[in-house]
């Protein structure tokens, strides 16, 4: 079984979505007790649903939190009615007119703490708003990481799928260029198409040219240095670009110039050099 593929048909989603069929479970669960790769795919799917969850996640509406409190208004107001009805008909008539201070005091506390449960119930829904905030936000900078992390991801996949496809063509010849003079860790690729004639550079390990330089391609010709062009400024330096076409040569080497290239090579500044 093509591991990646069966990855990538999208069962995985289906499964954390549980909309697969039992079938589909049963395969999925037998294939992931034996394969650390789909298993680990399985988790970044259920993170990543867990994730889209938090941004989604609705904040507590200030209409509700008014409701709440207008209706623990409404419960203290009823229930210091039900505290004044409850008076005794033989203590209203012997009292004077006003309520007396204990009963008041019962009906402001019983009012006291209802608003003391009301501030608490607001307190809490205010804390949850910053919480489901800070988690909201956490949220999109992690998605944005992991959006420009993908991107990276695909310019590279594009880098490796162009070289491959130079490299199974059957009719373009790979040479490598080893590094020189003490250099020995910088390391080219030349892709030599013979049909075409084309030749396309790939600065596999090759350093940052300075400011005001460039590195150019040559290509020995019955022992005389002809130019191939200059690798372009700005751009990746292991994607292949392709140079100016050769007709023959028995070897490739790659010197650092000056900015726009040099009619003749200098062998002082020579990096990577490799025969056919």
């Amino acid at each position: 079984m093509d591991i990646k593929a069966y990855i990538s048909s999208g069962i995985i989603e289906s499964y954390v979505l549980g909309l697969a069929s039992e079938e589909e479970v049963s395969i999925l669960n037998c294939i992931r007790k034996n394969n650390v790769e789909v298993e680990q795919a399985i988790l970044e799917a259920e993170k990543a649903l867990e994730g889209l969850a938090d941004t989604q996640a609705m904040p507590v509406p200030l209409p509700l939190k008014q409701m709440i409190w207008n209706r623990l208004e409404a419960e203290s107001q009823r229930t210091s009615e039900e505290e004044v009805d409850s008076i005794d008909e033989h203590t209203i008539t012997n009292a004077p007119l006003s309520v007396p201070e204990k009963e008041i005091g019962r009906i402001s506390n019983r009012r006291y703490s209802w608003a003391v449960a009301a501030s608490i119930l607001l307190a809490l829904s205010a804390a949850a708003n910053v919480f489901l905030y800070l988690r909201n936000d956490q949220t999109e900078h992690k998605l944005e990481a992991a959006s420009a992390s993908l991107q990276t991801q695909e310019v590279n996949l594009t880098v490796l799928q162009d070289k491959w496809n130079l490299v199974r063509n059957p009719m373009i010849k790979t040479i490598s260029l080893k590094g020189v003079g003490g250099k020995q860790d910088l390391h080219a690729l030349v892709f030599w198409d013979q049909a075409s004639k084309a030749v396309y550079l790939s600065l596999e390990r090759m350093p940052a040219v300075p400011k005001g330089k460039q590195y150019q391609l040559w290509a020995m010709v019955d022992g005389k240095p002809l130019s191939a062009g200059v690798f372009p400024l700005g751009i990746r330096t292991d994607s292949a670009s392709q140079m100016l076409t050769v007709p023959k040569a028995q070897a490739f080497a790659i010197t650092l110039e000056d900015e726009g290239g040099k009619e003749v090579p200098n062998l002082n500044e020579l990096r990577v050099m490799g025969s056919i």
